[in-house]
């Protein structure tokens, strides 16, 4: 097994020849077919970035890469890979994205990482070929971040499902802001129907449809 030193823009470790997939938590699920097509004719061009664990034998847990390995496991699963290891459980953003792509989502801490990872001069497009994610993905955390302090809050509360913090991402913070002052705190979930009726009185208040009720409806 050959180890030699490692950088890439998210993330340093050691670079580890020969590793068997036996010896990865690799989660349950399928990769993109297109991924497996492209793995399957050009071999793993980027490798995946795992953290070194010591419970047992010595199991190597994924931050970066997840569905790269699931394309692997569907075409040879006693594959061997090239992989970076990190053998500290330091947290970054990129570990906070991955990880919980793997456990339930939490929004609000992966909103922050996202931050974090465009303050290091990455774009939307570096972060989704580095850490493995499908272009959705990036797009949901770039339209999250948009989000006031107010409404990031909520969403971190409980108070508002990511549905409807997605609608009202796409309005400026000050009508964000505007939505928590016109709704009483005491609701125990804004729905993503109120948040959609709301946007759209602001973008078609009354006196713009006014005009409908001097309109012949012969």
């Amino acid at each position: 097994m050959i180890k030699t030193t490692f950088k890439n823009t998210l993330m340093c470790g050691v670079f580890v020849d020969d590793l068997p997939l036996h010896r990865i938590e690799i989660p349950d699920g399928k990769a993109p077919r297109n991924l497996v097509r492209s793995i399957r004719e050009q071999g793993l061009i980027e490798p995946p970035v795992l953290l070194e664990t010591h419970y047992g034998e010595q199991i190597f847990r994924i931050l970066a890469g997840i569905r790269r390995l699931q394309a692997i496991r569907e075409i040879n699963p006693e594959a061997h890979v090239v992989a970076i290891i990190r053998n500290d459980a330091q947290a970054s953003p990129a570990v906070t994205i991955t990880e919980n792509l793997v456990r339930s989502r939490n929004y609000a801490s992966e909103i922050q990482a996202f931050r974090e990872l465009h303050k290091q001069s990455l774009s939307d497009e570096d972060i989704q070929k580095q850490l493995g994610l499908y272009k959705r993905d990036v797009k949901k955390l770039a339209q999250l971040s948009n989000l006031s302090d107010k409404a990031e809050k909520a969403l971190e509360n409980g108070k508002i499902a990511p549905s409807a913090a997605l609608v009202l991402a796409k309005m400026g913070k000050h009508q964000q802001d505007d939505f928590f002052a016109e709704h009483p705190e005491s609701v125990s979930r804004y729905t993503l129907a109120s948040v959609k009726d709301w946007r759209m009185k602001q973008l078609l208040p009354d006196s713009q449809l006014s005009f409908l009720a001097d309109m012949p409806f012969n």
